[in-house]
């Protein structure tokens, strides 16, 4: 994988986090009393006087094989930041800027796996895209697979197409609307989704979709295994519009002679529906269950993933009726799914209300899981979903009775491996497979079966395969119950870091004190979908780093892949609090690894803070305990949407402070403090707006700080649009 980074910094001052996509991370000077829960008060149970002097907050990822680095460098007093080198275009990191907070880190994740062309195109469709479209396309270019965008055949502009239909149908429904929550243009962690209603005897209820559920099951434009693209309806091969078609268009306002048109079935709709268990009296669920029924004969006809090509058909069996459910679903603003019974021969759909509820439109199944088990007497292997981007999950509990089997892969040394992929087989047809699943950094995966079934299992991994060919057998008749468990021993090794404790010399200078805080908040896993080769990304919480601080000579021990000793040392930690005090007069460096992984990306938030003891130093006061102040620093500087400016305040005791912006006129722009401050270092921010919330162009601009002694200070800042 690639080394394309995300991370935003963090104004502490204000509590608002305001999102920067650079190659730098701002190194901010703040008070004492803004730097957390507890950390004040610890400082003052010792007998030096700790002073805040430089800190850095940000949130990264950390793919395979990478590493973030904070040093310290004893000669200047200050901290500074290497992330992991970055593949994203200026233009990738822009748009990744402009997208919701939430979205940013998969949007980098994803960006890093294209070529730097492919890169600009779907950044400049992020750029050129105004409300309330971006957050849609932002979604679709940030979870559509790389080899999907990465193709010549593939028509970028269909992304925005496809967004714009869904608020096209959005002013045609009466029992779903789309609501929006914040702009691009505000920022933040702004978003969509949909609010819908539902009968529930006796009251029409109304509920709003969950985030996930919208942006997946509504608005991807992928649903199976078909190219979202248009597509020539009589070919089922992509082609340029006219002749080509996107199937959200193509089925809501397109019926061929003799078969009914969806919108018209849509239009009388008054609920998504009415929580009835297998009836055609259900809302939206009853009309496209009618619908599909009318458009489709059921009957053995070549397979196509296409939904427009099917339709074109209007004939098939149970695989191509799931696909076209699933795509006239989202059309008609249901979120569902195609649900896939390897081995078992048969195909359904799952959508959601609150909860995934079975759905088979031949036959009227609704919200009838036990159907097929006891009902059609089917002892079932396994029943997964499929998601746009090829992720699948397994649903096999709520179709029959299951079994559990958990699988531990470890290396030759008893580490566990990551990104080992664990397939499951049975009898039956078709094949040649029943489940698939990755591990986690933690090595294990687990799964559900079904009862009464064969069970074979395989693991494929880049250190070794087990078995070495073909399948090992679990058991030759999986019971009701049971927890199976299989340990895996590869007999190649994953990479770790040979290291051992450092003692620290006595005594420490006590000069300097390095505390930090940092959670891996989640681990994203890559995985391929064996149907159609694509590429995804599922992230699961938390993940796991090593981290450690070391001097130079052992660092230099340690980037050659050399025996080093370090301080501090955590291995697959998920979260870690580091109290150091720099024991020499000397640079010295504290890692978060991620170099023991073979298929994983740890996203990791970070808070360093480096303090000062100042026994003995002056106070920095002017004469008769006037206030001074100064300006230390403005990061960044230029600036496109914040900046943080440091000062110092001096004087004996609490004085008034202002801090305001103004331009090349002398027109105040925006006041960022007017408040009693003590003594010591500050922090404001500036979002780069005037005081109105309006942004300010580009240009020259000039913070001035003025206290009650009339005593000031001034510095020149630039923005950049």
């Amino acid at each position: 994988m690639s080394g394309g980074i995300s991370y935003r910094i963090i104004s502490t001052n204000s509590g608002i986090f305001f999102p920067v996509f650079t190659l730098f991370v701002v190194l901010l000077s703040l008070p004492c009393e803004i730097t957390g829960a507890g950390l004040e008060n610890e400082l003052q149970q010792n007998s030096y006087e700790w002073v805040l002097v430089d800190s850095i907050n940000a949130s990264i990822r950390v793919p395979t094989g990478e590493n973030c680095v904070i040093t310290f460098s004893n000669s200047s007093g200050t901290l500074q930041f290497e992330p992991p080198p970055s593949d994203l275009t200026s233009n990738a990191q822009d748009a990744v800027e402009k997208a919701p907070e939430w979205l940013q880190i998969d949007l980098a994740d994803n960006f890093s796996r294209l070529s730097s062309y492919y890169q600009d195109i779907y950044a400049d469709i992020i750029m050129t895209a105004s409300d309330p479209y971006v957050d849609e396309i932002a979604f679709e270019i940030a979870h559509i697979a790389p080899q999907t965008l990465g193709s010549h055949l593939f028509h970028p502009e269909v992304l925005t197409f496809n967004v714009s239909l869904l608020y096209d149908t959005d002013a045609f429904l009466a029992y779903a609307d789309i609501i929006d929550y914040g702009t691009s243009s505000n920022g933040g962690n702004y978003y969509s989704t949909i609010e819908y209603k539902v009968y529930q005897d006796p009251d029409t209820l109304t509920f709003e979709l969950p985030q996930d559920i919208y942006y997946w099951f509504v608005a991807h434009p992928k649903i199976h295994r078909e190219r979202p693209d248009y597509i020539n309806p009589a070919t089922g091969g992509h082609a340029d519009p006219p002749t080509g078609v996107f199937w959200r268009d193509y089925l809501f306002n397109h019926a061929d002679t003799g078969y009914p048109l969806l919108k018209d079935f849509l239009s009388v709709c008054k609920t998504l529906w009415n929580c009835n268990v297998s009836s055609l009296d259900n809302g939206a669920i009853g009309a496209l269950s009618t619908w599909v029924t009318e458009s489709m004969w059921f009957h053995s006809h070549t397979h196509h993933s296409q939904p427009v090509r099917i339709y074109n058909w209007h004939e098939g069996t149970c695989s191509v009726h799931s696909y076209l459910t699933a795509a006239a679903s989202r059309t008609a603003f249901v979120p569902a799914t195609v649900s896939a019974m390897y081995r078992d021969n048969h195909k359904i759909n799952e959508f959601w209300e609150r909860e995934w509820i079975a759905w088979e439109p031949v036959g009227t199944h609704i919200n009838n899981p036990r159907v097929y088990d006891p009902g059609w007497g089917w002892d079932m292997a396994s029943v997964f979903n499929w998601r746009g981007d090829g992720y699948t999950w397994n649903v096999t509990e709520r179709y029959t009775e299951v079994c559990t089997l958990t699988v531990n892969v470890k290396d030759n040394l008893g580490n566990p491996v990551d990104g080992a992929c664990i397939v499951l087989d049975s009898d039956g047809s078709p094949g040649p497979r029943c489940l698939v699943g990755y591990t986690a950094s933690s090595g294990t995966g687990q799964f559900l079966f079904g009862d009464s079934r064969p069970l074979y299992m395989k693991v494929t991994s880049p250190i070794g395969n087990y078995p070495v060919s073909g399948y090992s057998t679990v058991t030759t008749s999986t019971v009701t119950g049971l927890h199976y468990t299989v340990d895996v021993v590869l007999s190649g090794e994953v990479t770790s870091l040979d290291i051992s404790p450092d003692s620290p010399p006595v005594p420490p200078t006590d000069d300097y004190r390095l505390m930090i805080d940092y959670d891996v908040s989640g681990e994203t896993i890559y995985g391929t979908n064996f149907d159609d080769g694509d590429v995804y990304s599922e992230t699961l919480s938390p993940g796991n780093v090593d981290f450690f601080i070391c001097d130079e000579i052992n660092y230099s021990s340690y980037i050659s892949s050399d025996p080093f000793e370090a301080y501090e040392i955590s291995e697959n930690a998920c979260s870690g609090n580091v109290d150091f005090v720099i024991p020499s007069d000397e640079q010295y460096r504290s890692i978060i690894s991620n170099e023991s992984s073979l298929n994983v990306t740890q996203r990791i938030n970070l808070t360093a803070y480096l303090y000062e003891d100042q026994t003995g130093i002056a106070e920095q006061t002017e004469p008769g305990g006037v206030s001074s102040l100064c300006f230390h620093s403005i990061y960044p500087n230029p600036c496109g949407s914040s900046a943080s400016i440091s000062f110092y305040l001096g004087g004996l005791s609490a004085s008034e402070a202002r801090i305001e912006v103004y331009d090349m006129n002398g027109r105040i722009i925006s006041v960022l403090a007017d408040d009693m401050l003590d003594p010591g270092n500050h922090i404001v921010s500036w979002n780069c707006r005037n005081d109105n919330g309006v942004p300010v162009p580009s240009g020259i601009y000039f913070c001035r700080g003025i206290t009650n002694a009339g005593i000031s200070d001034s510095a020149k800042l630039i923005v950049l649009r």
